[in-house]
């Protein structure tokens, strides 16, 4: 069980409980309101996330109300080409989370709009971390949603927009601050999710455990 301060003692990081389930269908219909209503989680999805998983599902708190987030699973090393509904099984993770995976796939984050800027993502990301250090896993894994790209869709293709956004020539609001959390870049999936605001895109990076190379997990099939 995880119940920490953060942001020098103004919040609360913790694990999430059954309770939190319907506040955290909120502040994710509040980050992705142009998401696919389908591949929209609800409190039922995270309520089966927190009872499969109880230790991979975090939130912070302020004076009781959620304000962020985050919700993973354990798996193997996934395929470079994969979607966001295989990866969590159609939204339940019931299929797809192995209790004894070595790798932490995060598949969803959000933080309220008026918090962000506090760097709460990079606390849950830090707290997951320390997850795999105590548990022996080999890393962990994020799927970034291109949610920049609306910017720039007019005069770039998704395509030219990874590049640039890849070789730092663009800042994303999702995917720039995984990077900054120590994420490292493998591939753009271009059709990981429904969601033509962000080019249907979503980038695949990985944090791995130090002394445990990448380069075994990356190579095209």
């Amino acid at each position: 069980m995880i119940n920490l301060k953060t942001n020098e003692g103004g919040f609360t990081l913790r694990t999430a409980t059954l309770a939190d389930a319907k506040y955290m269908e909120e502040v994710q219909a509040i980050c992705f309101p142009t998401l696919a209503p389908a591949e929209r989680l609800t409190k039922e999805h995270y309520a089966n996330h927190i009872q499969l998983f109880p230790e991979g599902q975090l939130v912070v708190v302020d004076h009781e109300k959620i304000i962020a987030s985050s919700s993973t699973l354990r798996m193997p090393f996934p395929k470079l080409d994969h979607s966001f509904m295989e990866a969590t099984d159609n939204l339940w993770i019931t299929k797809t989370h192995i209790p004894d995976g070595n790798w932490l796939y995060q598949f969803d984050i959000g933080v309220l709009p008026q918090y962000r800027g506090l760097k709460l993502s990079t606390e849950l990301y830090r707290s997951q971390q320390e997850l795999v250090k105590a548990w022996n896993m080999k890393g962990q894994v994020t799927v970034g949603m291109t949610s920049g790209y609306s910017m720039y869709q007019d005069h770039y293709s998704i395509e030219e927009y990874c590049e640039r956004l890849k070789n730092k020539q663009f800042t994303d609001p999702t995917v720039t601050p995984q990077r900054k959390a120590g994420f490292q870049w493998i591939t753009p999936i271009y059709n990981y999710v429904d969601d033509p605001t962000a080019g249907n895109c979503s980038v695949l990076m990985a944090w791995p455990l130090e002394g445990v190379s990448l380069r075994e997990y990356i190579k095209p099939e």
